[in-house]
């Protein structure tokens, strides 16, 4: 008896993801933002030299005041993550996920099930966004883990290219990469690191910033520090540095090229801090 009084219980919020799901696949969404896909987002990077920051499920939580596994709520990364969400500035892109909003068919089928769910984060996006800009894709630093097929050998061919002779400094967690097979910076002139807390970086945010100005300004700055990297791309991009959040880029890329499965098992591994 305990089970079908749980299913009735339960029946107001299936009707309710039903609907939402049967919205989403009918497009409703579409268009009320305007969001680059993946490929129009990297033909972007590659045509403008920018700096961008990108927003997903864990930026969102941070926003409705919630803890993630990267970083615990804090009111001022809160804000600020809401304050950047909208900006719009010469030189500087913001990322939000163009599946959230536009049915993609060939999504991997966890990925999938994941954006019939997002009601309450399209709604915040809705809500927070500005309908007069183009967002870029945040999928373009995990297009491996989001597709199921994908001309994924010439989308990372491109995407070292924008790397080629450059001089990069990571910003990262303290060896979080030493593990990695594969190097999506292999034909850069110069990589160098700059250790920064795996988790709840944020509390350091002051004196991770204060370092990032050492750096040489024909660096380019790539950032892997979950939420954090949002205002510090910013901030350093108002300092004269080109400042890419670059997520789980470098990661994606050694998956892609080891064929590790995407299950639901080893897609909810890859996302679980390093």
């Amino acid at each position: 008896m305990n089970k079908y009084i749980k299913k009735i219980i339960n029946l107001p919020k299936r009707i309710e993801r039903e609907i939402e799901t049967r919205k989403y696949k009918n497009d409703k969404y579409a268009g009320i933002l305007q969001i680059r896909n993946v490929e129009e987002s990297l033909s972007y990077i590659e045509q403008n030299e920018v700096s961008f920051y990108r927003y997903g499920d864990g930026e969102i939580a941070i926003m409705l005041g919630c803890d993630i596994p990267f970083q615990k709520a804090d009111e001022k990364l809160q804000k600020r993550l809401i304050e950047l969400l909208s900006i719009k500035e010469e030189g500087i892109e913001v990322a939000i996920p163009y599946y959230y909003f536009n049915y993609e068919h060939g999504l991997i089928g966890m990925v999938e099930s994941f954006a019939y769910a997002m009601k309450e984060q399209r709604r915040f996006l809705l809500e927070h966004c500005r309908k007069d800009y183009t967002y870029l894709d945040t999928s373009i630093s995990q297009i491996y883990q989001s597709y199921e097929e994908y001309d994924f050998e010439q989308y990372f061919h491109r995407v070292k290219a924008l790397f080629k002779g450059r001089k990069v400094t990571l910003i990262c967690g303290k060896g979080i990469f030493q593990n990695l097979q594969y190097n999506l910076l292999e034909e850069c002139e110069i990589v160098e690191y700059l250790d920064a807390p795996s988790k709840n970086a944020f509390s350091e945010y002051d004196d991770i910033l204060q370092k990032a100005k050492r750096i040489p300004k024909d660096h380019l700055v790539c950032i892997v520090l979950g939420p954090t990297a949002k205002p510090l791309a910013y901030d350093l991009h108002k300092e004269g540095y080109q400042a890419w959040d670059m997520g789980h880029f470098l990661k994606d890329y050694d998956a892609f090229c080891k064929k590790r499965s995407r299950d639901e098992e080893s897609i909810t591994e890859f996302y679980k801090p390093d």
